[in-house]
């Protein structure tokens, strides 16, 4: 018996078959989509947005460059600090930051870390960046919680805690005074300048003219 070998090779391996069609599917929907484009000329309201947006990102710039180029030519001072100091203000600020957001977490009520670790810094980032950020930082932070989940009347509120927290704070400086027990800081006397005195036989005197 003779078996037609082409057949069954043809049989198995069709042409167009589920291998191969994905690909000018994929190739023959994107050149559509491209003509589509081409044959669909630009609306003024998608050259206003696409406008806009090129305005916005030019503002952002023109606002951060000043302070990035600040940050840059400061970075060489870096090198004439001691390294022991430099570790111990590193480990103050990991701290403070530590604390800063575990009393966010007690505000928002939950026990993750990094929704609240990253909305946080994010914000600053916004705040510190921006000409007068604070508001825009706060909507940072506050639409970054919403959408990692967090209910909007607990995100508010505390928010909203943790910023009266912080006022208050900055209040109660002025009344945390040493103890009348500590030796007080005295600034040294002022040098006591004796007044001039004119005689009369003097030059510079009434009566000598």
């Amino acid at each position: 018996m003779n078996y037609d070998v082409t057949a069954r090779g043809d049989s198995r391996h069709p042409p167009g078959g589920a291998a191969g069609a994905g690909k000018p599917a994929s190739v023959a929907a994107k050149a559509a989509a491209i003509d589509a484009a081409q044959a669909r000329p630009l609306t003024w309201r998608t050259i206003l947005k696409r406008a806009l947006v090129v305005a916005l990102a030019g503002a952002t710039i023109y606002i951060l460059l000043p302070k990035l180029i600040a940050v840059l030519g400061a970075w060489p001072r870096l090198s004439t600090l001691n390294p022991v100091w430099f570790t111990v203000a590193l480990g103050c600020e990991l701290a403070s930051f530590t604390c800063n957001f575990a009393l966010q977490r007690l505000a928002l009520h939950t026990r993750a870390w990094f929704p609240v670790v990253t909305a946080g810094l994010a914000g600053n980032a916004v705040t510190d960046s921006l000409p007068g950020g604070d508001a825009a930082g706060a909507a940072v932070q506050f639409s970054m919680l919403a959408t990692a989940g967090f209910d909007t009347d607990t995100a508010v509120g505390g928010l909203t805690a943790f910023s009266l927290l912080g006022i208050g704070g900055l209040l109660a400086l002025p009344f945390s005074r040493c103890p009348p027990s500590w030796p007080a800081y005295r600034p040294a006397p002022a040098l006591s300048i004796p007044p001039c005195s004119v005689s009369p036989g003097s030059p510079g005197s009434p009566s000598s003219a």
